[in-house]
C-alpha cells in the first residue's frame, strides 16, 4: 500500500509543528498503526510554546515528535500573522475523539492512561457505552511512583495496544513518553491533556462559535477558575509578547529587503 502523501513541516516560533488538517492528522494516525512501529504525537498550544522556551526537554520532545498539531486558536491565528499560516486548528481533544470513532469501526486496541481514577473509569464506562465496538484492551490513573511506573509500562507493552492515550498534564506526559516509548512500543502515544475529563463529562468542550473565535480558554476558565486563571495571566501575556516580538522582527527584515 502506497503511503499518503502529507504536508512537511512548517514553523512557529522555532517549533516545527505538522501544518495538517484534522483529516490529514487522522489518515496520519492510522499509517502509524498500520506501520507499527512507535510513534509520539502531541498537540501545541499557546501555553506550551511559552513553557518550551524555558524548558529544552520539553522543546525537543516537540521537535521530534512525529506528529505535532496546532493545538488552539491562539497559534493558529498567531501562525497566520507571522505569515507562515496553519492550515486548520487540530485539537488534540478533538483528534481524540476522531480516531476513536475509527477504533471502533476497525478494532483498534485502546489502552487509557491518566487523571483520577474515579474520572478514568467513568470515562470508560461512558465510551463503551457509545461505542460498544470499541476495544479498551486496559487503563491505569495517572497518579503512580516510578516504581510503579516500570510495571504499568510492561503491562501496556504486553497487551500490546494500537494506541495509548495519554491524559496527564505537560510536561509530565511528554516525560512519560520521552522515557518509554521504545518500550511501550505502541504505534500510536498520544497525549490528549484533560480529554478523559471531558469523555467523564467532568468539564465541556468550548462551543464550536467560542472555539472558532479563540476563545476557548475563557470557556475553559469559567470551568476551572481557580487552576487556570494563573496559567492564562502569565502564559498568555508572555505568548503575545513572543508573537508581537516576532511579528516585528519580521516587518523590520521585509522592510530592509525592500530598501
Amino acid at each position: 500500500m502506497k503511503k499518503p502523501d502529507f504536508p512537511t513541516k512548517s514553523d512557529f516560533l522555532g517549533i516545527p509543528f505538522d501544518n495538517v488538517t484534522m483529516d490529514e492528522a487522522v489518515a496520519r494516525l492510522e499509517q502509524f498503526i498500520e506501520e507499527g512501529t512507535p510513534h509520539k504525537v502531541f498537540g501545541l498550544s499557546s501555553h506550551l510554546c511559552v513553557w518550551s522556551r524555558s524548558n529544552p526537554e520539553l522543546q525537543r520532545t516537540y521537535e521530534t515528535s512525529d506528529l505535532l498539531t496546532v493545538d488552539g486558536m491562539g497559534v493558529y491565528w498567531a501562525s497566520r500573522l507571522l505569515s507562515n499560516p496553519a492550515r486548520e486548528m487540530v485539537s488534540a481533544v478533538l483528534l481524540m475523539f476522531r480516531i476513536i470513532e475509527r477504533a471502533a469501526e476497525k478494532g483498534y486496541k485502546l489502552y487509557l492512561l491518566g487523571t483520577k481514577e474515579d474520572i478514568l473509569l467513568k470515562a470508560v464506562g461512558n465510551l463503551r457505552q457509545e461505542y460498544p465496538t470499541l476495544n479498551i484492551i486496559g487503563w491505569h490513573n495517572g497518579y503512580f511512583s516510578d516504581e510503579e511506573e516500570l510495571r504499568i509500562v510492561e503491562e501496556i507493552a504486553e497487551a500490546k495496544p494500537d494506541i495509548l492515550f495519554i491524559g496527564m498534564t505537560s510536561p509530565l506526559k511528554e516525560r512519560f513518553v520521552e522515557r518509554n516509548l521504545q518500550k511501550l512500543g505502541v504505534p500510536v502515544c498520544m497525549g490528549v491533556g484533560g480529554g478523559f475529563d471531558v469523555v467523564a463529562g467532568v468539564y465541556k468542550l468550548a462551543p464550536g462559535w467560542m472555539r472558532r473565535a479563540g476563545l476557548e480558554w475563557l470557556y475553559r476558565l469559567i470551568q476551572e477558575p481557580g487552576r487556570m486563571w494563573k496559567r492564562y495571566a502569565t502564559t498568555h501575556t508572555l505568548f503575545a509578547y513572543l508573537v508581537l516580538k516576532a511579528f516585528v522582527k519580521q516587518r523590520l527584515v521585509l522592510m530592509h529587503n525592500q530598501a
